[in-house]
C-alpha cells in the first residue's frame, strides 16, 4: 500500500469531496467534523492504528466529513479493493475499526439529537477563527473519597491522551470489549453512570468536559451538563475542578486539575 504523510493543520479530504480510498494511521492524530446547522462540530479524533474514510469509498457517495490532521500523520492508503485483505481479514485491524466506528456513530447520534432541540447551546467554531497553539498543560484526574463507589480501588490518573474517555465498566454483551473508554469505572444497580458517560477533551484553546449521551449526564463545578439539561459541555478552569458523574449525590465524585505548565 502507498502511504501517505499530511502536515499538522492539512486537510487531508473535505466534506462533499470525491472518496476513493480509506487510511489507516500509522502514526499522528486526524479530527473528523461535520457541517451542522449550528456550525462545524467535531466528530472524532482518530489516532494511530485507527482507520478513517472507508465510508465514502464503500458506499461510494461524496465524503460525508472533513478530515483534517492535528499533528504531522503517516497514513497508508487503502484502496476499496484492499479493504477486505487489510481490514475484515485482520482480527487485529478488525477489532479497532469496529471500535472506532461504533463511537462514530454514538457520537453523530448525540449531534442529530441536539441538534433538533433549539434549547440545547453548541459551541460554534467560528468559520475565520485561526487554530490556537495550545499551551503545555499537566491534567491530573483524582477520586474523592469513595469517589468511584464503594470497595473499589481510588482513581489517580494523569491524562496524557485526548479525548479522554469515562464509562461504566460492563461485561454482559459482545461488544463489552468495543467500549471506547480511557477510563471504565465498576459499580452495580442502580446506575450513575452510561457505558459512554462522558470525555475530557481541548478545543478552541480550553479544555472541557463533553457529554457522550449518558442518561444522567454529568455536574462540573455545580453545573450540570447532559442533553436533558441543555447543555452538552462545560469549560474546565485552570486549577482545580469538581466533577461527580451522574446525579449530584452519586458517590462518583472526581477532582480534575489543570496545571499550566508554561
Amino acid at each position: 500500500m502507498a502511504t501517505e504523510h499530511f502536515q499538522r493543520g492539512q486537510v487531508i479530504f473535505r466534506e462533499g469531496d470525491k472518496s476513493q480510498e480509506a487510511y489507516f494511521i500509522v502514526n499522528g492524530l486526524v479530527e473528523i467534523t461535520i457541517n451542522t446547522s449550528h456550525g462545524v462540530q467535531p466528530l472524532a479524533k482518530i489516532g494511530a492504528g485507527e482507520i478513517f474514510g472507508e465510508m465514502g469509498m464503500i458506499m461510494d457517495r461524496p465524503r460525508s466529513a472533513t478530515a483534517t490532521a492535528l499533528e504531522n500523520t503517516t497514513a497508508e492508503v487503502i484502496s476499496e479493493d484492499d479493504f477486505e485483505h487489510q481490514i475484515v481479514q485482520r482480527p487485529d485491524r478488525l477489532h479497532v475499526y469496529l471500535a472506532t466506528l461504533f463511537e462514530r456513530i454514538r457520537k453523530t447520534d448525540l449531534l442529530l439529537t441536539t441538534s433538533t432541540n433549539a434549547t440545547v447551546p453548541l459551541q460554534v467554531k467560528p468559520k475565520a477563527a485561526p487554530v490556537p497553539k495550545e499551551p503545555v498543560f499537566r491534567v491530573k484526574l483524582r477520586s474523592e473519597a469513595d469517589g468511584t463507589g464503594l470497595n473499589h480501588e481510588p482513581v489517580s490518573k494523569t491524562i496524557t491522551k485526548l479525548p479522554f474517555r469515562i464509562g461504566r465498566a460492563y461485561f454482559d454483551t459482545a461488544v463489552s470489549s468495543l467500549a471506547r473508554n480511557d477510563l471504565s469505572i465498576e459499580e452495580q444497580h442502580p446506575y450513575q453512570l452510561s457505558r459512554n458517560h462522558c470525555e475530557i477533551d481541548f478545543e478552541q484553546g480550553r479544555f472541557i468536559l463533553r457529554d457522550r449521551g449518558s442518561k444522567l449526564g454529568s455536574w462540573v463545578n455545580g453545573t450540570h451538563v447532559s442533553v436533558d439539561a441543555g447543555c452538552i459541555s462545560s469549560a474546565l478552569q485552570t486549577g482545580e475542578n469538581k466533577i461527580t458523574l451522574g446525579n449530584a449525590d452519586s458517590p462518583h465524585r472526581f477532582t480534575l486539575t489543570i496545571e499550566e505548565l508554561q
